[in-house]
């Protein structure tokens, strides 16, 4: 007996926000991911909703691209870049600065990421954790399988697994 197929059932409201998606064996790609359609006060709470995404239960993340979903495999991501600057509606078009970052986040640890892929990326690495843990490696040891990355106009949320090594250049903010 064949079973009905039923499309939109316990559907959940999204929205889509536009991505440069790297994976494993590709060229990396502008995509569509799918978040929660909630209010935000601004661009960096998208930042937050791509990033809880990533780190959600699932293995698998649609995305649109091309005309066509696909469900990609979260283990075969390098990262996920978010522009700081968006376009479209005006909650994309607020700036996402790294600056508003600060009143949240006690540690800035400037940094060089290398990936398994050869690539390097330069930014920052935002943490609030106690005095006597806010070393980098404390940091990277504790962070689940994706950590997030500032640079001058991104945000990557970025695989742990495809992390080679990470290099401290210096602190950002006193």
């Amino acid at each position: 007996m064949a079973r009905a197929h039923h499309t939109g059932e316990l559907k959940l409201p999204t929205t889509t926000v536009g991505v440069r998606l790297a994976l494993v064996g590709s060229t990396p790609a502008e995509v569509e991911m799918f978040v929660p359609d909630v209010a935000r006060l601004g661009r960096a709470q998208l930042c937050d909703d791509v990033a809880a995404q990533l780190a959600g239960g699932g293995r698998f993340l649609p995305v649109r691209g091309a005309g066509a979903i696909r469900l990609v495999a979260k283990h075969a991501i390098i990262w996920v870049a978010v522009a700081r600057f968006g376009s479209g509606d005006t909650t994309q078009d607020e700036p996402i600065e790294p600056g508003d970052e600060l009143a949240l986040y006690d540690h800035q640890h400037l940094v060089e990421v290398e990936l398994l892929v050869g690539e390097r990326l330069t930014g920052t690495l935002f943490d609030s954790a106690p005095a006597d843990r806010a070393r980098l490696v404390d940091h990277l040891n504790r962070t689940d399988a994706f950590l997030r990355l500032w640079t001058t106009d991104q945000h990557y949320v970025i695989s742990a697994a495809q992390v080679v090594a990470v290099t401290e250049l210096g602190e950002v903010w006193g």
